[in-house]
């Protein structure tokens, strides 16, 4: 049965990315913004697709159990654009599918989370011979689901806003042209949901003229509790991402990679695949 799961959300998975293969992308760490900002003028298009799975949950002692099942194909197309050298702009839309197994049964598909912000590059300059951007980032997230959708849409409805430092190095590592992009940020959000601070780390590395392999580490503990049966106790969960990307061309790429909640405490152990496709113009 969870096979069968995990095989209909890697279908869907796909025919999202298929849908995106006319996309064309570009470069090594300013294609996935972070830190860095577009140079005026340039735009990228990032159109990315989640699929987890989960039938495990992690307890208040971080120990896993049998849970609920819950399973989800995000769909999220990133729009940046260059005002300035020193300020990029960006939107970014998003469609959600949703599935919550028993007792609830219960499904969603339809919009997810708006994002709108700007980035703004603080400084940049060389830091022991190795380049260095420090930039922040202020995004705003609208809400696309209704409360009366269900218990399948808990935390898509409820309006958040994203407070972010960043910082990007760009350096060698054995030979190969590498970068590492540093994320730390306050998380507010609105209604039943507590606060949060996220801390996320991507490192890219040059392994081939075409093939830039990624690691990248993805962590959230709540500020406390919130309110209400579902937000009413505290909540963390790190997530570590495996993946590569395949160059066409100079405005040509495709991202593969697998992601796994390794550690949580109140929160579902989820495992699931990321597609992406982008374009630079």
């Amino acid at each position: 049965m969870r096979r069968s799961q995990g095989r209909r959300l890697l279908a869907s998975a796909c025919a999202a990315l298929c849908a995106a293969a006319g996309w064309l992308f570009a470069s090594l760490a300013p294609a996935f913004g972070g830190a860095w900002t577009l140079r005026e003028s340039e735009g990228t298009a990032f159109l990315q697709t989640t699929a987890t799975w989960s039938d495990h949950a992690f307890d208040g002692a971080s120990s896993l159990f049998a849970a609920q099942t819950y399973d989800k194909v995000t769909t999220q197309l990133f729009l940046e654009y260059g005002v300035a050298d020193w300020l990029t702009l960006m939107v970014a839309p998003e469609v959600v599918r949703i599935s919550v197994g028993a007792p609830t049964d219960q499904s969603y598909f339809g919009p997810g989370y708006t994002d709108v912000g700007l980035r703004v590059r603080l400084g940049e300059g060389r830091v022991s011979g190795q380049d260095l951007v420090v930039s922040a980032q202020v995004v705003a997230r609208i809400p696309g689901a209704k409360p009366s959708e269900g218990e399948a849409v808990i935390g898509y409805v409820n309006g958040e806003l994203d407070l972010r430092l960043l910082a990007g190095l760009s350096f060698q590592l054995w030979g190969y042209e590498s970068f590492l992009d540093l994320e730390v940020a306050q998380r507010q959000r609105y209604g039943d949901p507590p606060n949060e601070f996220r801390c996320d780390a991507t490192l890219g590395v040059r392994v081939a003229p075409r093939w830039l392999a990624l690691v990248q580490s993805f962590n959230v503990i709540s500020e406390g509790a919130g309110d209400g049966p579902v937000f009413g106790v505290s909540y963390a969960y790190y997530k570590l991402q495996l993946g590569g990307m395949y160059e066409f061309s100079a405005n040509v790429s495709l991202m593969a990679a697998l992601v796994s909640t390794y550690y949580a405490r109140n929160a579902p152990q989820e495992n699931g695949i990321v597609l992406g496709a982008l374009v630079r113009y």
